[in-house]
């Protein structure tokens, strides 16, 4: 449906399925995505994990799955950072890059579980950057990481919503 929706007004289908997404509060009204389609790697590392709604009501729509299904997503990427901070400490800062950080939504949801600022760089697209930046670092044509930093410019910080932490 959503798919069709995209073809006839221009529109990308994952844009209309934030949409849906948008329209329902934090929590998606008690209802959990385990996001396990095809196993899990970090922090779970097991191929057997499968994925589920769980607290499905009749109440509950198709706006309700999308939304969670991304804060689904968002808590498993949120417990690898917890395993992060086991190892290493918490972050000073979160940079977030990809595909995912085109959607206000989606930057807004990683901003809320994480309860830190999110920034997000000039390009959203960075792995490119990031392989050309290691393969100079490993060419030794800079001496360190932090030369680069001035490289990626931020374009906008998403701040916690108190209400949704």
């Amino acid at each position: 449906v959503e798919i069709e929706k995209a073809k006839a007004s221009g529109l990308d289908s994952y844009e209309i399925l934030t949409d849906m997404a948008s329209a329902i509060a934090p929590g998606s009204d008690g209802l959990i995505f385990h996001p396990y389609m095809a196993g899990e790697r970090a922090p779970l590392w097991s191929a057997d994990a499968r994925g589920s709604f769980f607290g499905l009501a009749l109440h509950h729509t198709r706006d309700h799955m999308v939304r969670a299904v991304l804060e689904g997503v968002m808590y498993n990427l949120y417990s690898v950072l917890l395993a992060v901070r086991e190892l290493a400490g918490a972050p000073e800062k979160i940079h977030a890059s990809g595909g995912f950080v085109r959607s206000k939504l989606w930057r807004q949801i990683m901003a809320d579980v994480f309860n830190q600022n999110v920034t997000i760089p000039e390009s959203f697209e960075s792995s490119s950057l990031g392989a050309a930046v290691l393969g100079l670092y490993a060419l030794g044509e800079i001496e360190s990481l932090d030369e680069v930093e001035g490289m990626i410019g931020d374009t906008n910080e998403l701040v916690p919503i108190e209400a949704n932490v």
